[in-house]
């Protein structure tokens, strides 16, 4: 798995990232860690937030527009804490938290929830931490808006769905040889439709479900030991939640004393009026020809590019029903590790903004009930 993967799986089934944070100084956020970017930016981007503009600054980077995280904390309110163990910093509250691994030669680590994905590192720049302003957009419930005349961004508050989306742990014994950690979210709320409520819950229950008797029937059908352990976790991250539409990412993590454990991610898009589960299709329903974009612009990154960083290519055409999330960036598609590439790439994602798959003035779940 890449190292992003392999690094926040450790750290997550050791438990040591999650618990014991403190408040910390200005000072830490600004020079956490001595090493610096090198790389190609660009001059200072201006923040507005409640329509005033901010003090501090942002920056492009490659193209890639990055948040001060001192700003999220002194200006946005977004609650900021960091754990001096681990050097992690938890960014967020309710059921989405970022956690930023500072301590890293290679840069900043980040994830929300435990899952990371590629283009989510942060960076240190100036002595000062940064991270892209796309995972405000996709996981803080914060809107952006780029204004490339003025170089400026603007920050506002996202109109959520009224609904509340709590986590729920299925009950199963640990002890030295085996460790459980399931969970699954669920959803509730005064104008949701009881049986939508209902039928989203049970999709998402049932896949927590399937992992704990997965890993039950692993641990039945092998040896472990107090040597050589067990462990079976998963986590969620919801990646969009407005306009009538939910769209959850859930992951799965396997341990069983092997070389390494086996990660799987699965995303789930609901429309809340009705309680249905949909299809890329349903999404993309404008477009009735994004298979064959998608067909083509996927053999050129799978069997081209991705073949360059050690990819085994092979790619012909996408599912009927491919995996698939969605975020505020777009849709992003899914294959399974191991699909494409060796287990050290790890999970093949790749992200299309609705304005490279959508006409032009057409919007994303058309016909959807809100």
């Amino acid at each position: 798995m890449n190292k992003h993967t392999k690094k926040w799986g450790s750290a997550l089934l050791a438990a040591g990232i999650l618990v014991g944070v403190a408040v910390f100084p200005v000072s830490y956020i600004e020079a956490a860690s001595t090493k610096q970017l090198a790389t190609s930016q660009q001059p200072g981007i201006s923040i507005q937030w409640n329509g005033k503009t901010l003090a501090t600054k942002g920056v492009q980077v490659n193209g890639s527009t990055l948040i001060p995280v001192a700003a999220l904390r002194d200006s946005l309110g977004i609650p900021v804490s960091y754990d001096t163990k681990t050097a992690t910093y938890t960014v967020g509250s309710g059921y989405n938290k970022l956690y930023i691994m500072s301590s890293s030669s290679d840069g900043p680590y980040v994830n929300v929830n435990g899952i990371s994905t590629r283009n989510m590192d942060g960076k240190q720049i100036a002595g000062k931490l940064y991270i892209p302003m796309r995972l405000l957009k996709d996981y803080l419930g914060i809107d952006a808006q780029w204004n490339a005349a003025q170089k400026t961004v603007t920050l506002s508050k996202s109109q959520l769905n009224p609904i509340t989306i709590t986590s729920q742990s299925l009950p199963a014994s640990s002890d030295a040889k085996v460790s459980y950690k399931v969970k699954y979210p669920q959803i509730s709320g005064s104008q949701l439709n009881p049986e939508a409520q209902q039928a989203i819950n049970g999709v998402l229950k049932k896949r927590g479900e399937e992992i704990l008797a997965a890993g039950k029937k692993q641990v039945a059908e092998g040896e472990p030991t107090v040597e050589r352990p067990y462990a079976f976790a998963n986590d969620f991250a919801v990646s969009y939640n407005k306009d009538g539409i939910l769209s959850v990412i859930m992951q799965d993590y396997f341990d069983t004393a092997g070389a390494h454990g086996m990660t799987a991610r699965k995303g789930y898009t609901f429309s809340l009026a009705d309680g249905k589960l949909l299809q890329l299709s349903d999404v993309l329903k404008a477009n009735p020809n994004y298979k064959q974009f998608l067909n083509s612009d996927l053999k050129k990154k799978i069997n081209g590019s991705m073949v360059n960083e050690g990819g085994f290519g092979g790619f012909k055409d996408i599912a009927a029903n491919p995996n698939f999330y969605v975020t505020n960036s777009g849709v992003t598609i899914v294959f399974d590790l191991y699909e494409y590439g060796p287990y050290a790439y790890g999970i093949p994602e790749f992200t299309y903004s609705f304005g490279q798959l959508l006409p032009q003035g057409s919007k994303p779940f058309a016909g959807q009930k809100e």
